[in-house]
């Protein structure tokens, strides 16, 4: 009852998101109620309605955190410079595209985790011109296209859980959804530029998806699943930055041996002056106060920098996580301040105030901008998130789970429709697999069926329905500043979503004898 009355209400009926989570939750509250044997004690509910609030901090400490930098860098007009640094960088605009769904978007879901790489990639997209439905639809696609999460903490915690080698479930995850970085690098070209875009540039598509998916399975073993997702879209990253600058690297190395002109670096140097020159007369024009693209970038810069160290750097990561921790077992509470993407965030957010300096006298205003667009998402969070707690607490999901474990060995084909259904729940793939991941190694014992394929599919159909939960396109609905986008986005990237799930499927049955 609760999963229809939010699939009603958010794409049947297309209300807000706000009355979409709270029908939910009270649908959640009253299945409790009506049917006994998912009765919970006042006790038990309202413990299960603190959790959901629980789970919610640790979205709400990035979000807010990450609309203040965007917020401080659109007040000096910092999100059309680094458009234009893009381009340049790029010049190509299905490159462009190609280069954030393919590269960036990937490298900083997989280095932070939480939606965090949807908001740092869709006012990008907005910067370089797209309407707010392609940048919210291309954001997405990006997060999808390497569904790691942060250093793939849902993976190592699904491979503990079930006693594998999280290498062994990392490959095996990036195996069972090899063909998808491919299939939303071809849908981006044409949600971006339509059929021509397609037709033109579908061969670099092809070969950035293989790249990516040959990448995270490769880095999976080697170093290990938690960089996996952040190597492989590096090397996204650097082959598309050469592809598309080719013929200035081939004039180069021809001038370097045999002394050929210059002609096409200047004339790519005058351009940049250019577009530079434009960029600052307009914003004198409109009285956005003139900051460098040195400035816009290096915000990014310090964010990537820090949070890289913070998760690499071992000693220095496990003190993170052991001190500053607010933790309530009670109520499954355990947020790192220090480690946790949010304080990165707001770091780099006070580094920006320095930094631009100008915007100290804006702060104010900033900031209640920010505050006016992070309320609506995140009543609307915490209400999906609780309805997913009184799920659980209740025993909704796991009789799904059992009634579904009945099937024996035919239950290969709804493994991952499962999995999905628990990303979708609970907008999180750690939350997912750890709900699903013991049903999964049970179902494994009782049916002979390979536990490390049933854990790939559950891991990579989880991963992927999360990226189209309520509780992500809110987010993505919060990024874009389109209020009611979230319906939009559930409407439109549905489709996209089940398909992914179906090919999982595919490649499951295929791969188990």
């Amino acid at each position: 009852m609760p999963l229809w009355v939010a699939i009603v209400m958010l794409v049947v009926l297309q209300r807000p998101s706000q009355q979409a989570g709270l029908a939910t939750l009270i649908a959640a509250i009253g299945s409790t109620l009506l049917f006994p044997v998912f009765r919970l004690f006042p006790g038990q509910l309202l413990l299960a309605l603190v959790k959901g609030l629980a789970t919610s901090l640790s979205v709400f400490y990035v979000l807010f955190p990450s609309l203040l930098l965007y917020y401080l860098l659109k007040s000096v007009d910092g999100m059309s410079l680094l458009g234009q640094g893009i381009a340049r960088l790029v010049p190509e605009r299905d490159l462009q595209v190609l280069l954030l769904v393919i590269g960036f978007a990937p490298f900083a879901e997989s280095v932070s985790g939480f939606g965090v790489g949807t908001i740092l990639v869709i006012p990008l997209f907005l910067a370089l011109g797209y309407s707010s439905a392609q940048s919210a639809i291309l954001g997405i696609l990006g997060q999808m296209a390497v569904p790691w999460g942060g250093l793939a903490i849902g993976t190592v915690l699904g491979a503990e859980i079930t006693n594998l080698d999280p290498s062994i479930l990392g490959s095996t995850t990036a195996l069972l959804t090899a063909p998808l970085p491919v299939v939303y690098g071809l849908v981006a070209l044409a949600v971006s530029g339509g059929k021509k875009s397609v037709q033109r540039r579908w061969p670099e598509a092809i070969a950035a998806g293989v790249l990516l998916t040959i990448g995270v399975w490769g880095f999976s073993w080697i170093p290990g699943v938690e960089l996996a997702g952040v190597l492989g879209s590096t090397l996204v990253m650097s082959f598309l930055v050469v592809w598309a600058n080719r013929k200035l690297f081939h004039k180069l190395f021809h001038k370097l041996f045999h002394k050929a002109k210059r002609k096409r670096t200047v004339n790519l140097v005058n351009s940049a002056r250019n577009s530079s020159e434009k960029t600052a007369h307009d914003s004198a024009e409109h009285g956005i106060t003139k900051v460098s693209l040195g400035q816009v970038i290096a915000p990014y810069g310090i964010l990537t920098a820090i949070l890289l160290i913070s998760r690499l750097v071992v000693p220095l990561k496990i003190w993170l996580k052991s001190h500053f921790v607010i933790s309530i077992a009670a109520i499954n509470l355990n947020l790192p301040l220090l480690y946790n993407p949010g304080f990165y965030l707001l770091l780099t957010a006070l580094a920006t105030v320095t930094i631009l300096g100008t915007v100290v006298h804006k702060l104010r205003v900033i900031t209640r901008q920010a505050w006016q667009q992070f309320i609506p998402g995140a009543i609307a969070l915490a209400c999906f998130l609780a309805a997913s707690q009184v799920m659980q607490a209740s025993g909704m999901i796991a009789s799904l789970g059992m009634a579904a474990a009945t099937l024996g060995d035919k239950y290969i084909w709804v493994a991952p429709w499962l999995a999905a259904l628990g990303g979708w729940i609970t907008g999180s793939n750690t939350a997912s697999n750890a709900l699903l991941s013991q049903l999964q190694q049970e179902v494994s014992i009782q049916s002979g069926l390979p536990l490390q394929w049933l854990m790939g599919a559950q891991n990579g159909a989880s991963a992927h329905a999360t990226m189209i939960s309520p509780a992500r396109a809110i987010i993505a609905a919060t990024a874009v500043g389109w209020s009611g986008a979230e319906v939009f986005l559930l409407r439109q990237m549905g489709l996209v979503v089940l398909g992914a799930v179906a090919v999982i499927m595919s490649l499951l049955v295929l791969a188990v004898p």
